[in-house]
């Protein structure tokens, strides 16, 4: 009874902390997608297991903002994550973005982002929305609309939590405290 009652009060106040996170608990599926640096095939699972991961998914040709908040996000994870984490980038954009891409928009962080390829952007749609993120093509236009978003991958590897919107203030995240709540949650 005991447990069930740290367990109750772990996950209220999990809940309840004021990272703008929402919880979740899903498997990462099981995807090939193309490691861009070395242009191999990995598996998205042995990419994420033993690791801490921040996950987004994006074009890095965008007009939208929110690279700029990316960029933001990395400059703080760079200085403030635990040796053992690591910032993903998963392109809607397959076809178009290569890692020459990556290293102009990002410069020197661009060595602290992981770049993962699926094999078409329809795969790329397809594994966003298997993560929770809303991606999809406008059917009048042609153009791809996605919510700009942040994902907690664990190290074994699951979703943990999915952040809406990239924090304004990163250092508001508390990882290692997010890190102890994940483990003490069944």
């Amino acid at each position: 009874m005991t447990g069930v009652i740290a367990s109750l009060i772990i996950v209220f106040f999990f809940s309840h902390s004021n990272t703008g996170m929402i919880q979740a608990e899903k498997d990462v599926p099981e995807e090939t997608l193309i490691l861009a640096d070395k242009q191999e095939s990995v598996s998205i699972q042995s990419i994420f297991f033993g690791k801490q991961n921040f996950l987004y998914f994006g074009s890095l040709d965008s007009s939208k903002n929110d690279l700029d908040q990316v960029e933001k996000f990395v400059q703080w994870f760079d200085k403030s994550a635990p040796g053992d984490s690591q910032f993903v980038f998963i392109s809607l954009t397959p076809e178009k973005d290569e890692q020459k891409d990556l290293q102009d928009r990002f410069g020197r962080l661009s060595e602290k982002i992981l770049l993962l390829k699926p094999a078409s952007s329809s795969a790329a749609l397809e594994l966003a929305r298997s993560f929770g993120i809303q991606a999809y093509i406008q059917p009048d236009s042609g153009d791809m609309k996605y919510k700009t978003a942040l994902i907690w991958v664990d190290d074994s590897p699951k979703i943990r939590g999915i952040f809406p919107k990239i924090p304004e203030k990163p250092d508001s995240i508390d990882l290692p405290s997010l890190l102890v709540r994940a483990k003490e949650v069944p």
